[in-house]
């Protein structure tokens, strides 16, 4: 996740009165947001089964890009049923406490038995279908590291049936695991893979490239690739979508002054009692002296009330006029297509 540059903004009034005054504003810091939570696994050189290099690929770039946004990626590559555990535990924690975001990606042989879905680790050996039982890790598992109220993410699956397996995969089952709102999932079965990436994978990659990346959004991007690439999938887009990377921050309030006199020992010009000026409504300037970070700001929050679906560029072309002529509409203004600092406040602030 890209770090977004956190810009303090102060109405011109109130830097003015510090300049001047003398006055000492109280402190308040912008807390850093913590990394997301990943958890990455790749099962490809398999003892007992046929390899799947592929997977080993695909879990590298799902970890590469994760890591561009900024995730803290826990990696079991090739790892044994004990390994996943651990690595299960240790994504379970990060998210436990308190990460606002989290991915979980998956890829390597799956199989189902008593309408339940299984993972298979590199070291299972699979003589008859009650050995997934013992060998396998069950996929609802993994997916329960994810129930955490509050936060974004998603849950994806790149499975490959098991040679010789009797019993469907049923993806379906996996789109009904209870997981919170902002979660969604994807669940492929993959054809004979070749050497490189995954469908699934590289439509990832690409869905995931930031800077602003919402979890709706990256997972219709996904679900138009693989319906081109002909791969069934199963997928439950969360119920109220959030940011895998790039959520606007809200804009700090304008600060208050402490008590006590300017520099050089005089008396404030203004009794403490005496009431505070309002800060000015308009924390944007008018549109002709916006920077790209304001306009960059602005697109996100119209796509975020569904006005915008073009790319966060700080550009303002046809589309983004379109989409401010349409907030304007909604604000009962007339639709200009041009933004004032007032319009631009409300509508950073979602108010329609």
């Amino acid at each position: 996740m890209k770090r977004n540059r956190i810009r303090v903004v102060l109405p011109r009034m109130a830097l003015c009165l510090l300049l001047t005054s003398g006055a000492t504003p109280v402190a308040w810091a912008a807390e850093a947001e913590p990394p997301g939570a990943a958890l990455v696994i790749g099962a490809a050189t398999y003892t007992a089964l046929p390899g799947q290099p592929a997977c080993a690929r695909s879990a590298n770039l799902v970890s590469a890009t994760l890591r561009n946004l900024g995730f803290e990626v826990t990696e079991r590559l090739d790892a044994s049923t004990g390994a996943i555990d651990a690595g299960i535990g240790e994504f379970s924690g990060r998210v436990a406490a308190g990460r606002r975001t989290a991915f979980l990606y998956v890829c390597g042989y799956g199989a189902g038995f008593n309408d339940r879905l299984f993972l298979l680790p590199v070291t299972a050996r699979i003589a008859r279908p009650s050995d997934m039982l013992t060998q396998g890790i069950l996929v609802k598992s993994l997916m329960n590291a994810l129930a955490k109220d509050g936060i974004a993410g998603a849950a994806v699956f790149d499975m490959v049936p098991m040679p010789g397996a009797t019993a469907p995969m049923a993806l379906e089952t996996l789109t009904t695991v209870p997981l919170p709102e902002g979660v969604g999932t994807i669940a492929a079965s993959e054809k004979p893979l070749s050497d490189g990436p995954t469908p699934l994978a590289a439509a990832l990659a690409a869905a995931l490239a930031g800077p602003v990346v919402r979890t709706d959004g990256a997972m219709n991007r996904v679900l138009d690739a693989m319906t081109a690439a002909g791969v069934p999938v199963a997928v439950r887009m969360p119920v109220s979508p959030g940011y895998l990377a790039g959520a606007p921050r809200p804009r700090p309030a304008a600060p208050t002054f402490a008590a006590g006199p300017p520099a050089g020992g005089a008396e404030p010009p203004v009794s403490a009692t005496a009431p505070a000026k309002a800060a000015p409504t308009a924390m944007f300037p008018d549109e002709d002296r916006m920077t790209e970070l304001d306009r960059r700001e602005l697109q996100i929050a119209l796509a975020r009330l569904s006005y915008y679906k073009g790319p966060i560029d700080g550009v303002f072309g046809v589309a983004t006029r379109a989409a401010i002529e349409r907030f304007q509409t909604g604000l009962g203004a007339a639709p200009t297509g041009r933004l004032t600092g007032e319009q631009a406040s409300r509508l950073v602030a979602g108010n329609r």
